[in-house]
């Protein structure tokens, strides 16, 4: 296992964070669409699919969703499974899209309750 060296003035907080991200998957030529999408999974990352891999992904079982924004939901962006760029399908983990729902609810609420002030 590699060691991680540190400056004297970090926190146990930030000493713990550089080593999730020193643990964090780094894809290389080797690694196979299906393993980095596993990985990129089980780091809880954002999933830009195409067509054909979306119609193959299960997201209910991974225990992600579409993006709450409509607007959001078709990208453009490279497939984290074969690499092509195109048109796709962005998947956040169902914790990050129950704070974007939250955050898109609160925006809805506060420009209901909003009054307008003209000088």
């Amino acid at each position: 296992m590699a060691e991680i060296l540190v400056r004297k003035d970090f926190t146990a907080k930030e000493i713990e964070l550089a080593r999730l991200k020193a643990s964090e998957f780094r894809r290389n030529r080797y690694t196979s669409g299906s393993a980095h999408l596993d990985d990129m999974i089980e780091l809880r990352k954002a999933l830009i699919l195409c067509d054909w891999h979306r119609r193959k992904f299960k997201p209910r079982l991974a225990h992600y969703e579409l993006h709450p924004a409509h607007n959001l939901r078709r990208v453009q962006g490279n497939c984290d499974w074969c690499k092509m760029f195109g048109m796709a399908t962005l998947y956040l983990h169902e914790t990050f899209a129950l704070e974007e729902r939250r955050k898109y609810e609160k925006h809805r609420r506060a420009m209901e309750y909003a009054h307008v002030v003209a000088r």
